[in-house]
């Protein structure tokens, strides 16, 4: 693995935890605000992790199907590029569902890695 996708990777653990921290504070806490402003910080998450995975190389998605590589960069893709169709309800999906198993699946990546 590259030292390029290493950093990445380790960057999109990061930011797992940034969401999952929004997320523990509840779905209440996530719609309260007027302003939408729990929406708006979780959704330049989920955009920050699709841009490191479009980061990664052919050969580290190729090689590690287990994450859902696509699906990640079809999020960020609809988030980035359809402003007024955001669905913040997914978006709140995304963080308390998706992201920690994309964390999981990425940590363990990582500790195989760091074991060789």
């Amino acid at each position: 693995m590259s030292g390029r996708d290493h950093r990445c990777l380790r960057e999109i653990v990061r930011l797992c935890d940034a969401g999952t921290q929004l997320a523990a504070r509840g779905h209440d806490w996530y719609v309260s605000d007027a302003l939408n402003t729990p929406g708006l910080a979780a959704e330049s998450i989920i955009i920050k992790i699709g841009e490191n995975v479009a980061r990664l190389t052919d050969e580290t998605i190729a090689a590690n199907p287990q994450v859902p590589w696509s699906s990640i960069k079809r999020m960020r893709d609809r988030l980035a590029h359809h402003y007024e169709a955001t669905d913040y309800d997914a978006v709140w999906a995304t963080i308390s569902v998706d992201l920690p198993r994309v964390r999981a699946a990425i940590a363990s990546l990582l500790a195989e890695v760091t074991d060789e």
